[in-house]
Protein backbone atom coordinates (compact mmCIF):
# COMPACT_ATOMS: atom_id res chain seq x y z
CA UNK A 1 0.00 0.00 0.00
CA UNK A 2 1.62 3.33 -1.31
CA UNK A 3 1.35 6.56 0.13
CA UNK A 4 -0.52 9.23 -1.59
CA UNK A 5 2.14 11.83 -2.81
CA UNK A 6 5.93 11.86 -1.81
CA UNK A 7 5.63 16.07 -0.26
CA UNK A 8 2.74 14.62 2.04
CA UNK A 9 3.15 14.88 5.91
CA UNK A 10 2.70 11.13 7.08
CA UNK A 11 0.30 10.50 9.80
CA UNK A 12 0.80 8.63 12.70
CA UNK A 13 -0.86 6.05 11.60
CA UNK A 14 2.13 5.99 8.64
CA UNK A 15 4.43 7.08 10.31
CA UNK A 16 4.38 3.76 12.49
CA UNK A 17 3.77 1.39 9.52
CA UNK A 18 7.04 2.91 8.10
CA UNK A 19 9.19 3.39 10.96
CA UNK A 20 12.73 2.41 10.08
CA UNK A 21 14.50 0.64 13.32
CA UNK A 22 17.86 -0.89 13.79
CA UNK A 23 16.43 -2.02 17.39
CA UNK A 24 16.66 -6.18 18.01
CA UNK A 25 13.10 -5.40 19.75
CA UNK A 26 11.35 -5.17 15.75
CA UNK A 27 10.85 -7.90 13.74
CA UNK A 28 10.67 -7.85 9.83
CA UNK A 29 7.26 -10.20 8.43
CA UNK A 30 9.12 -10.78 4.97
CA UNK A 31 10.33 -14.15 3.07
CA UNK A 32 9.08 -17.24 4.06
CA UNK A 33 7.56 -15.71 7.41
CA UNK A 34 5.60 -13.60 5.65
CA UNK A 35 4.21 -16.36 3.44
CA UNK A 36 3.60 -18.35 6.28
CA UNK A 37 2.06 -15.46 7.56
CA UNK A 38 -0.26 -14.84 5.05
CA UNK A 39 -1.63 -18.59 4.99
CA UNK A 40 -2.90 -18.26 8.38
CA UNK A 41 -4.78 -15.14 8.49
CA UNK A 42 -6.62 -16.49 5.14
CA UNK A 43 -7.35 -19.58 7.18
CA UNK A 44 -9.37 -17.29 9.55
CA UNK A 45 -10.45 -14.89 7.06
CA UNK A 46 -12.13 -18.40 5.91
CA UNK A 47 -13.64 -19.33 8.90
CA UNK A 48 -14.73 -16.04 10.13
CA UNK A 49 -16.37 -15.18 6.53
CA UNK A 50 -18.02 -18.75 6.18
CA UNK A 51 -20.04 -16.86 10.05
CA UNK A 52 -21.26 -14.28 8.39
CA UNK A 53 -22.72 -15.90 5.66
CA UNK A 54 -24.43 -18.17 7.53
CA UNK A 55 -25.54 -16.25 10.27
CA UNK A 56 -26.44 -13.01 7.19
CA UNK A 57 -23.87 -10.77 9.20
CA UNK A 58 -23.19 -8.05 6.69
CA UNK A 59 -19.46 -7.89 5.90
CA UNK A 60 -17.54 -6.71 3.10
CA UNK A 61 -13.04 -6.91 2.69
CA UNK A 62 -11.55 -3.52 3.77
CA UNK A 63 -8.43 -1.16 3.19
CA UNK A 64 -5.25 -2.47 1.42
CA UNK A 65 -7.57 -6.09 1.64
CA UNK A 66 -9.68 -4.87 -0.78
CA UNK A 67 -6.65 -3.08 -2.95
CA UNK A 68 -5.02 -6.54 -3.07
CA UNK A 69 -8.49 -8.28 -4.50
CA UNK A 70 -8.37 -5.90 -7.24
CA UNK A 71 -4.66 -5.05 -8.38
CA UNK A 72 -3.05 -8.63 -7.68
CA UNK A 73 -6.36 -11.26 -6.84
CA UNK A 74 -5.21 -11.31 -3.04
CA UNK A 75 -2.79 -10.16 -0.91
CA UNK A 76 -0.18 -7.51 -1.80
CA UNK A 77 2.60 -9.17 -1.74
CA UNK A 78 4.08 -7.25 0.98
CA UNK A 79 1.10 -7.03 2.90
CA UNK A 80 0.69 -8.96 6.31
CA UNK A 81 -3.25 -8.40 7.16
CA UNK A 82 -6.18 -8.69 6.17
CA UNK A 83 -9.10 -6.41 7.20
CA UNK A 84 -13.20 -6.44 7.29
CA UNK A 85 -15.25 -3.93 7.54
CA UNK A 86 -18.87 -4.92 9.40
CA UNK A 87 -21.84 -2.32 10.07
CA UNK A 88 -21.43 -1.44 13.46
CA UNK A 89 -24.75 -2.69 14.74
CA UNK A 90 -23.57 -6.18 13.65
CA UNK A 91 -20.60 -6.66 15.66
CA UNK A 92 -21.97 -7.87 18.88
CA UNK A 93 -23.37 -10.55 16.85
CA UNK A 94 -20.80 -11.69 14.49
CA UNK A 95 -18.82 -11.65 18.09
CA UNK A 96 -21.41 -13.88 19.58
CA UNK A 97 -21.74 -16.21 16.73
CA UNK A 98 -17.49 -16.58 16.69
CA UNK A 99 -17.46 -17.43 20.39
CA UNK A 100 -20.22 -19.98 19.97
CA UNK A 101 -18.74 -21.65 16.96
CA UNK A 102 -15.08 -20.98 17.13
CA UNK A 103 -14.74 -20.62 21.54
CA UNK A 104 -11.54 -22.32 21.36
CA UNK A 105 -10.26 -21.49 18.43
CA UNK A 106 -10.46 -17.73 18.21
CA UNK A 107 -10.77 -15.01 20.73
CA UNK A 108 -12.80 -11.62 19.77
CA UNK A 109 -11.61 -8.35 21.48
CA UNK A 110 -13.59 -5.02 21.30
CA UNK A 111 -13.70 -1.42 22.77
CA UNK A 112 -15.26 -3.52 26.31
CA UNK A 113 -12.57 -5.40 26.62
CA UNK A 114 -10.48 -4.08 29.52
CA UNK A 115 -7.32 -5.21 28.34
CA UNK A 116 -7.81 -3.90 24.61
CA UNK A 117 -9.25 -0.51 24.56
CA UNK A 118 -10.14 0.50 20.81
CA UNK A 119 -12.69 1.01 18.57
CA UNK A 120 -11.64 -1.01 15.80
CA UNK A 121 -12.11 -5.08 16.65
CA UNK A 122 -9.72 -7.86 16.33
CA UNK A 123 -10.22 -11.52 15.80
CA UNK A 124 -7.53 -13.11 17.45
CA UNK A 125 -5.91 -16.52 16.85
CA UNK A 126 -5.57 -18.51 19.89
CA UNK A 127 -2.29 -20.36 21.04
CA UNK A 128 -0.13 -18.11 18.31
CA UNK A 129 1.46 -14.66 19.11
CA UNK A 130 1.74 -11.59 16.61
CA UNK A 131 2.72 -8.58 19.36
CA UNK A 132 2.44 -5.31 17.71
CA UNK A 133 2.93 -1.64 18.73
CA UNK A 134 -0.75 -1.53 19.83
CA UNK A 135 -0.20 -5.04 22.03
CA UNK A 136 2.15 -3.98 24.72
CA UNK A 137 1.32 -5.31 27.92
CA UNK A 138 -1.98 -7.35 26.88
CA UNK A 139 -2.13 -11.40 27.38
CA UNK A 140 -3.99 -12.10 24.19
CA UNK A 141 -2.29 -10.72 21.40
CA UNK A 142 -2.44 -13.53 18.56
CA UNK A 143 -2.45 -13.35 14.77
CA UNK A 144 -5.23 -10.81 14.02
CA UNK A 145 -7.49 -9.70 11.56
CA UNK A 146 -9.01 -6.07 11.82
CA UNK A 147 -13.39 -5.50 12.03
CA UNK A 148 -14.00 -1.79 11.35
CA UNK A 149 -17.51 -0.51 12.09
CA UNK A 150 -19.39 1.08 9.34
CA UNK A 151 -20.97 3.94 10.93
CA UNK A 152 -24.16 6.20 9.87
CA UNK A 153 -23.19 9.49 8.86
CA UNK A 154 -26.24 12.60 9.36
CA UNK A 155 -27.12 14.37 5.61
CA UNK A 156 -27.87 17.33 7.45
CA UNK A 157 -24.34 19.64 6.63
CA UNK A 158 -24.18 21.38 10.18
CA UNK A 159 -24.82 17.48 12.02
CA UNK A 160 -22.36 15.88 9.76
CA UNK A 161 -19.72 18.82 10.25
CA UNK A 162 -20.23 18.67 13.83
CA UNK A 163 -20.29 14.74 14.37
CA UNK A 164 -17.40 14.70 12.22
CA UNK A 165 -15.08 17.34 14.87
CA UNK A 166 -16.65 15.27 17.68
CA UNK A 167 -15.17 11.74 16.07
CA UNK A 168 -11.75 13.43 15.37
CA UNK A 169 -11.67 14.73 18.69
CA UNK A 170 -12.19 11.68 20.71
CA UNK A 171 -10.49 9.60 18.03
CA UNK A 172 -7.19 11.91 18.33
CA UNK A 173 -7.47 12.16 22.15
CA UNK A 174 -8.07 8.23 22.50
CA UNK A 175 -4.74 7.54 20.68
CA UNK A 176 -2.92 9.82 23.08
CA UNK A 177 -4.15 8.15 25.64
CA UNK A 178 -2.72 5.02 24.25
CA UNK A 179 0.18 6.44 23.74
CA UNK A 180 0.74 7.16 27.50
CA UNK A 181 -0.30 4.12 28.56
CA UNK A 182 2.97 2.41 26.60
CA UNK A 183 4.65 5.47 26.96
CA UNK A 184 7.81 3.74 27.90
CA UNK A 185 7.74 1.25 24.61
CA UNK A 186 7.45 4.45 22.00
CA UNK A 187 10.21 6.32 23.86
CA UNK A 188 12.39 3.27 22.88
CA UNK A 189 10.70 3.35 19.62
CA UNK A 190 12.21 7.28 19.43
CA UNK A 191 15.77 6.40 19.97
CA UNK A 192 15.63 4.68 16.82
CA UNK A 193 13.61 7.42 14.81
CA UNK A 194 14.50 10.45 16.03
CA UNK A 195 11.99 12.17 13.37
CA UNK A 196 9.23 11.54 15.34
CA UNK A 197 10.26 11.97 18.61
CA UNK A 198 8.15 16.05 18.56
CA UNK A 199 4.55 13.72 17.61
CA UNK A 200 5.66 11.00 19.93
CA UNK A 201 6.23 13.10 23.18
CA UNK A 202 3.39 15.59 22.10
CA UNK A 203 0.86 13.05 22.19
CA UNK A 204 2.41 11.31 25.07
CA UNK A 205 1.70 14.94 27.11
CA UNK A 206 -1.70 14.86 25.69
CA UNK A 207 -2.37 11.64 27.18
CA UNK A 208 -1.47 12.55 30.64
CA UNK A 209 -3.70 15.05 30.75
CA UNK A 210 -6.75 12.90 30.26
CA UNK A 211 -5.30 9.82 32.28
CA UNK A 212 -8.08 10.62 34.75
CA UNK A 213 -10.03 7.55 32.51
CA UNK A 214 -8.92 4.81 31.16
CA UNK A 215 -7.97 3.51 28.23
CA UNK A 216 -11.08 1.35 28.20
CA UNK A 217 -13.37 4.31 28.73
CA UNK A 218 -11.84 6.53 26.17
CA UNK A 219 -12.22 3.69 23.36
CA UNK A 220 -16.16 3.43 25.05
CA UNK A 221 -16.49 6.95 24.93
CA UNK A 222 -15.01 7.32 21.07
CA UNK A 223 -16.82 4.21 20.14
CA UNK A 224 -20.37 6.48 21.07
CA UNK A 225 -19.70 9.31 19.51
CA UNK A 226 -18.78 7.42 16.11
CA UNK A 227 -22.17 5.71 16.60
CA UNK A 228 -24.46 8.59 17.45
CA UNK A 229 -26.08 8.11 13.85
CA UNK A 230 -28.67 5.46 14.44
CA UNK A 231 -30.49 6.64 10.75
CA UNK A 232 -29.77 3.32 8.28
CA UNK A 233 -31.30 5.41 5.86
CA UNK A 234 -28.84 8.32 5.43
CA UNK A 235 -27.48 8.97 1.79
CA UNK A 236 -23.48 8.71 3.31
CA UNK A 237 -21.51 6.54 5.39
CA UNK A 238 -18.32 5.98 6.76
CA UNK A 239 -15.33 4.22 8.63
CA UNK A 240 -14.12 7.42 10.81
CA UNK A 241 -11.78 4.63 12.70
CA UNK A 242 -10.15 3.79 8.90
CA UNK A 243 -6.79 4.98 8.54
CA UNK A 244 -8.51 8.22 6.85
CA UNK A 245 -10.74 8.99 9.82
CA UNK A 246 -13.80 11.25 9.62
CA UNK A 247 -13.56 13.28 6.53
CA UNK A 248 -11.54 11.17 4.23
CA UNK A 249 -13.91 7.99 4.74
CA UNK A 250 -17.18 9.59 3.90
CA UNK A 251 -18.62 7.71 0.98
CA UNK A 252 -22.17 7.24 -0.62
CA UNK A 253 -24.15 4.55 1.13
CA UNK A 254 -25.33 3.05 -2.51
CA UNK A 255 -21.53 2.57 -3.28
CA UNK A 256 -20.35 1.53 -0.12
CA UNK A 257 -23.20 -0.41 1.48
CA UNK A 258 -23.92 -2.29 -1.90
CA UNK A 259 -21.32 -5.13 -3.06
CA UNK A 260 -19.64 -7.03 -5.07
CA UNK A 261 -17.49 -9.84 -5.14
CA UNK A 262 -13.88 -9.75 -5.98
CA UNK A 263 -11.29 -13.07 -6.31
CA UNK A 264 -9.02 -13.14 -3.33
CA UNK A 265 -6.53 -16.42 -2.88
CA UNK A 266 -9.19 -18.16 -4.57
CA UNK A 267 -12.22 -17.22 -3.50
CA UNK A 268 -14.68 -14.93 -4.10
CA UNK A 269 -15.62 -12.37 -0.76
CA UNK A 270 -17.69 -8.78 -1.31
CA UNK A 271 -16.05 -5.64 -1.49
CA UNK A 272 -17.79 -2.11 -1.92
CA UNK A 273 -19.81 -1.68 -4.81
CA UNK A 274 -17.94 1.32 -5.89
CA UNK A 275 -14.24 0.15 -5.04
CA UNK A 276 -12.96 2.41 -7.51
CA UNK A 277 -14.16 5.69 -5.06
CA UNK A 278 -13.29 3.69 -1.65
CA UNK A 279 -9.69 3.10 -3.20
CA UNK A 280 -9.13 6.86 -4.50
CA UNK A 281 -9.90 8.19 -1.22
CA UNK A 282 -7.68 5.59 0.63
CA UNK A 283 -4.52 5.67 -1.66
CA UNK A 284 -4.96 7.96 -4.33
CA UNK A 285 -5.62 7.81 -8.20
CA UNK A 286 -2.66 5.77 -9.05
CA UNK A 287 -3.70 2.66 -6.50
CA UNK A 288 -3.66 0.40 -9.39
CA UNK A 289 0.17 1.05 -9.68
CA UNK A 290 2.47 -0.30 -8.19
CA UNK A 291 4.66 1.91 -5.78
CA UNK A 292 8.51 1.85 -5.52
CA UNK A 293 10.04 -0.66 -2.91
CA UNK A 294 11.17 2.30 -0.81
CA UNK A 295 7.24 3.29 -0.86
CA UNK A 296 6.18 0.31 0.40
CA UNK A 297 4.86 -0.03 3.80
CA UNK A 298 7.10 -1.72 6.34
CA UNK A 299 5.39 -4.13 9.00
CA UNK A 300 7.69 -5.19 11.82
CA UNK A 301 6.24 -7.08 15.17
CA UNK A 302 8.05 -6.88 18.45
CA UNK A 303 6.88 -10.76 19.38
CA UNK A 304 5.84 -13.31 16.69
CA UNK A 305 5.04 -17.05 17.22
CA UNK A 306 2.92 -19.30 14.71
CA UNK A 307 0.34 -21.83 16.37
CA UNK A 308 2.26 -24.56 15.55
CA UNK A 309 5.51 -24.01 16.29
CA UNK A 310 3.76 -23.93 20.02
Amino acid sequence: MSPRGESMKLSTFETLKNLRSDSEQLIRVDGETLVRYQETLLHMAEDIIAVCEEKKIYYQLSGGTVLGAVRHGGFIPWDDDIDLNIRSGDMKRLADALRERYGDRYHVQNCYDPEYGNVTGKVRLRGSVARSRDDVGMKECGFAIDLFPIENYFDNPLLYWLHGVLCMGTGFLLSCRRFYENREFYRKLEDGAPEVRKTFERKIFIGSLISFLSVRRWSIITNACYSLCRNRKTKRVGIPSGRGHYFKETYSREGMIRRILANFEGHRWAIPKDYKDYLRKLYGRDYMTLPPEEKREKHFLLELQFPEDD
